[in-house]
């Protein structure tokens, strides 16, 4: 094999392990940005609450513009909060048409529930 020949694989191999690398960590940061702890919030009705189901899922309707309307829909884990005013309160407290303001992050497995507030008038 000639001495160019044999630079030229050299480079082709290790061009193919930068290839690699470099979409390995495409890969990697796209997990991170998509596991993000950006809080996204909205604020609008309780459209539905299920309590009972196991994770519970609530979702929440809104209108945003001119008549577009957002629909929600978020996994309530360990750790989510719901508040009424400054008072912890249970998910079973919370019923469709209540007015509330969800806090959620999006992650791998889907919406979840940072918070919720609920306002009473």
């Amino acid at each position: 094999m000639s001495q160019s020949r044999t630079n030229l694989l050299g480079l082709l191999v290790i061009g193919a392990i930068l290839c690699v690398l470099v979409a390995g960590l495409g890969s990697l940061l796209s997990s991170v940005y998509a596991a993000g702890s950006q809080i996204h919030e909205i604020r609008g009705t309780v459209a539905s609450v299920s309590p009972s189901e196991d994770p519970p899922v609530i979702m929440v309707r809104s209108v945003s513009g001119s008549s577009e309307e957002i629909v929600v829909g978020a996994v309530l884990k360990q750790g989510s909060t719901i508040l009424l005013g400054k008072k912890r309160i249970g998910l079973d407290r919370l019923r469709p048409g209540d007015d509330v303001t969800l806090k959620y992050s999006k992650t791998r497995d889907g919406l979840v529930v940072r918070s919720i507030v609920l306002h009473r008038h």
